[in-house]
């Protein structure tokens, strides 16, 4: 229910009073694989209007529940949650609620009080060169059947390797960790992200990318901070705007960029949970959020059967087929446990 109130730096969350809604939609000529046919997915969200959150009843076959929400608010663990004490009501259970309302940056700082060095911004794009005359974004999804280990770390890699077939230079991807895991037993909904980062070489392999998040995990490189995040709340939105407007036309002239991407795993979810008043649940799966100044974010779930990759990319990364051959070579890749 939450909605924006201030300014800058003295911003902050009230409860706006409105529950979100459900809104119930004909979603026949949607066939879960990509944008076409699903226009309600593009509706704005007002963080100082509202509502922030949306449950979307899907008529189709099959029928699909959608849990919407803005990721200012929320991570993709704490639209679980949310998800989660929902399906408990239908079914008759009390739900679990919430058990605190800590902040990332607060959270973070209960681990490590230090600031992480910059990178430089020389990434390259895993699709090569940007189109002069597009905007927005797109995504697509495929299912791959079979089971498989390792699956961030191949799919790292193989993303890589797509990067280099277009020119030389750093391979970098950010991988966002939850950090409710500093906090044993921690029960929240808010935004709780954040992220660390793996540089691929030629000589890495799916086993030494494993191994470096696991030291980094180990070491808590999730929790620092860049020096530069108490001084952005206080610049102004509009200012903020017209820097990433300026900066994102330069990563597409130099075909440089903070990092190659973003690769998340969001595991394998159980699904019991997230059936109720009549609904079973049969699949799960989740759209990465749209950043047109991210060339590459893959998004990955999976059954006992199946892998699922969701990938979402700027239009002028992914046109010509670029996002379909993409993903393409990742499943040929992709090696079966």
């Amino acid at each position: 229910r939450l909605v924006l109130r201030g300014l800058s730096g003295y911003s902050k969350w009230i409860d706006s009073g409105e529950n979100p809604p459900v809104i119930e939609i004909n979603a026949e000529g949607w066939d879960g694989m990509g944008p076409a046919g699903a226009p309600f997915l593009q509706d704005k969200m007002d963080l100082r209007k509202g509502p922030l959150c949306q449950v979307l009843l899907l008529r189709g076959n099959p029928l699909r529940v959608c849990f919407r929400t803005h990721h200012s608010i929320m991570d993709g663990r704490g639209t679980l949650a949310w998800a989660e004490d929902i399906c408990s009501v239908l079914r008759g259970e009390n739900p679990a609620g919430t058990s605190s309302t800590i902040s990332d940056v607060e959270l973070a700082r209960s681990a490590r009080t230090d600031y992480r060095t910059p990178f430089a911004r020389d990434s390259i794009a895993p699709t090569g060169d940007a189109a002069d005359n597009l905007q927005g974004v797109t995504w697509k999804r495929i299912i791959i059947p079979g089971k498989f280990r390792n699956i961030l770390g191949q799919v790292a890699i193989l993303t890589a390797k797509e990067a280099w077939r277009h020119g030389d230079g750093p391979v970098r991807f950010s991988i966002p960790v939850d950090l409710r895991q500093h906090i044993p037993g921690l029960r929240s909904n808010g935004n709780l992200s954040t992220a660390i980062y793996i540089e691929i070489s030629r000589n890495s392999t799916p086993e030494s990318v494993s191994a470096d998040i696991k030291n980094q995990l180990t070491e808590k490189r999730d929790c620092l901070l860049d020096r530069s995040d108490h001084i952005i709340s206080y610049i102004p939105l509009r200012l903020l705007t017209a820097i990433g407007k300026a900066r994102l036309t330069t990563n597409f002239m130099k075909g440089k960029y903070g990092s190659s991407g973003i690769i998340t795993n969001m595991t394998q979810v159980p699904l019991a949970p997230f059936s109720g008043g009549g609904f079973t649940a049969t699949r799960f799966w989740g759209i990465p959020p749209a950043f047109e100044n991210v060339p590459y974010f893959m998004g990955m779930t999976y059954t006992s059967h199946d892998l699922q990759l969701v990938l979402t990319m700027p239009n002028r990364l992914a046109d010509k087929g670029r996002i379909d051959r993409l993903l393409d070579n990742i499943r040929s890749g992709l090696q079966q446990a």
